[in-house]
């Protein structure tokens, strides 16, 4: 299988157990979507992350600095999408929203460093216009396409997640960022973009064949719009979410 590695060793502290997001406006509507009725997806929601109980189909209607925590109902890491046909994913309407927390928690309610099922979180916020930052991305073994087109033409996202991923494979990030206008990468340092930004975020990738990020920057918002090179230091003027 085509696959990329990366020596060395990235460790972390497990993140939070939930996803959450954080209305920035009255009546701002969260929808949580399935393309089929195939996907596994069966999420539960919270409020206070005291009381859980099952994500329906309906929107959440937040209030300005509302949350909404979301994540996997079960204990052991589920599949979360078959492919580029039968996926989930989330929709943010009437105003806009953030978002933070561990994004493998849709995959189970405990922490996981590892990703297993290819197209995994294909197209989670693809078009989500309305949100404004990145959730943290722990997990530290990927698989195909696993991150692929995630963030598609999210125009208003700003802030940039650190992917500390030490086995990456084949199109695990391409068109990740693929038209997210207000992400800003530059070759060189300036005055605007100071902080370093690289995949993986430390350490140097050893390639064993193919890629993992066709179009990943392509259509960004500046001189730096396409796929970042191994072992290369790109520079960034958003806020860096670990």
């Amino acid at each position: 299988m085509t696959y990329l590695t990366m020596k060395g060793f990235n460790k972390r502290t497990p993140p939070v157990n939930y996803l959450c997001f954080t209305a920035e406006a009255d009546w701002t509507k969260i929808y949580f979507t399935k393309t089929s009725w195939w996907s596994s997806a069966t999420l539960e929601k919270s409020a206070d992350k005291e009381t859980w109980e099952d994500r329906s189909g309906a929107a959440v209607t937040l209030n300005t600095w509302d949350k909404l925590y979301v994540r996997n109902k079960s204990e052991t890491p589920t599949n979360f999408n078959q492919g580029t046909s039968y996926y989930a994913y989330f929709r943010i309407t009437a105003w806009s929203a953030s978002a933070s927390g561990d994004v493998t928690t849709l995959l189970c309610k405990n922490w996981t460093d590892t990703i297993k099922w290819n197209y995994c979180f294909y197209n989670l916020f693809n078009g989500c216009t309305r949100l404004t930052s990145a959730p943290s991305f722990p997990a530290t073994t990927l698989t195909n396409h696993c991150y692929d087109s995630m963030f598609y033409w999210c125009t208003n996202l700003t802030t940039l997640p650190k992917l500390p991923a030490t086995t990456l494979k084949s199109s695990c990030y391409d068109y990740m960022f693929y038209n997210c206008s207000k992400i800003k990468l530059s070759t060189t340092q300036t005055w605007e973009y100071q902080t370093p930004y690289r995949i993986p975020i430390t350490w140097t990738w050893t390639v064993s064949s193919g890629t993992a990020c066709a179009y990943m920057f392509g259509w960004t918002g500046w001189t730096f719009a396409s796929a970042p090179s191994i072992n290369t230091t790109y520079y960034t003027s958003n806020t860096l979410v670990w």
